[in-house]
């Protein structure tokens, strides 16, 4: 029994940069950062300073990627703003972990507690 489902093998974090309409945002994660054969899903959202991470509402989600910039639909609700960071699950963490040479592991608190050097 799988209890709460598939769990995301790794999460990415990014900062929302811009919200050019109420049902869109651009965020700084893109094909560079993430593998993009399944598009990233939004998991949960903090705005610096404030006490999260929380659960993303319903109604986000990744509607394609640049080779920098993620773009997400939202709710016309959405709670989200320029600078709050969304953290993606990514599927395939084989194809992310080529995209960077060191990667955080963390606590469930978000404390960095080690690093691994990636060879690829």
């Amino acid at each position: 029994m799988l209890g709460t489902g598939l769990l995301s093998a790794l999460e990415v974090w990014a900062y929302v940069q811009s919200r050019p309409e109420a049902t869109k945002a651009l965020l700084t994660m893109g094909k560079r950062d993430v593998s993009y054969d399944d598009l990233p899903v939004p998991l949960k959202w903090l705005r610096p300073g404030d006490i999260g991470p929380i659960p993303i509402p319903q109604g986000h989600s990744v509607t394609g990627l640049n080779d920098q910039h993620c773009h997400m639909a939202l709710p016309p609700d959405s709670p989200l703003a320029v600078g709050d960071m969304v953290c993606f699950g990514i599927s395939h963490p084989c194809l992310t972990f080529d995209k960077w040479q060191v990667i955080c592991v963390v606590d469930e608190d978000y404390n960095v507690v080690s690093a691994v050097k990636t060879f690829f």
